[in-house]
């Protein structure tokens, strides 16, 4: 996986060196969410994407309008515009990401996304949260902070979320909020 991200990094920075020609590149954004290294990246990218798949099956396309590549780090830092469609086991679309920044660790093939984070099902639940974390290890969605998670019958506010990648299967710790679902009661 982690040859394949730097040939399509390589590939990018490539491209992009040709398209400016004697003309200047953009200037770096600068730093954006404060974890990003005080040295210069090994290898930087605007507008670019990164394609991670898992047995020839895609998993995630990430797409950000700049990367910085640390190679010693092994870890891309993503900023100004994050937006990640994820895919099932099949190969099958089923949830896009948006968020400010994020960081791709090449070592575990995870991703963390930071702030304004709405991830979108394609069967429409959202969930909603300032930081989250793919766990591809697990392949769970963890966020540690507050969420807003809306399904077609329940909206939900919560400490922390723990999920499957296709939001169904999920836990909220301290969930608290407003369902149109009707519940029976069992008299006392």
């Amino acid at each position: 996986m982690p040859i394949l991200i730097r040939y399509v990094l390589i590939l990018s920075a490539l491209v992009l060196a040709g398209c400016y020609g004697d003309e200047e590149a953009p200037a770096d954004p600068g730093p954006a969410t404060g974890q990003e290294p005080e040295k210069q990246p090994d290898q930087e990218s605007w507008e670019s994407t990164i394609s991670i798949s898992r047995d020839g099956n895609p998993v995630a396309v990430v797409w950000a309008s700049y990367l910085a590549h640390y190679i010693d780090e092994s870890k891309v830092y993503l900023r100004d515009s994050v937006h990640v469609d994820f895919y099932d086991r099949e190969g099958r679309h089923n949830s896009v990401l948006t968020s400010e920044a994020g960081v791709i660790d090449e070592k575990r093939n995870s991703l963390v996304a930071t702030g304004n984070v709405v991830v979108v099902s394609d069967s429409g639940i959202v969930l909603r949260t300032e930081e989250l974390r793919w766990d591809n290890q697990n392949q769970k969605i963890v966020s540690d902070v507050a969420v807003l998670f809306t399904t077609a019958d329940d909206t939900l506010v919560g400490d922390s979320f723990r999920s499957d990648p296709d939001l169904k299967n999920y836990e909220i710790r301290n969930a608290r909020g407003v369902s149109r679902r009707a519940l029976p009661l069992e008299p006392r």
